[in-house]
């Protein structure tokens, strides 16, 4: 959710997304930083352009 061109965090959503990203990692045996970029489910994908820092990536829904 996007207010004043800045992402609003849903503590809701948050923390279902949370488990469901957690559950697609070890579905997946994720073990790097491009099997997390893949993840792609219930409306979250990576967002490049609203990733400051590599090493802290944004998803968005």
């Amino acid at each position: 959710m996007c207010i004043r061109d800045r992402l609003k965090i849903i503590s809701f959503y948050a923390k279902k997304a949370r488990g469901t990203m957690v559950r697609y990692l070890v579905e997946h045996q994720v073990q790097d930083l491009e099997g997390l970029l893949s993840f792609n489910s219930d409306g979250y994908r990576y967002s490049a352009a609203d990733t400051q820092d590599p090493m802290q990536p944004v998803f968005v829904r």
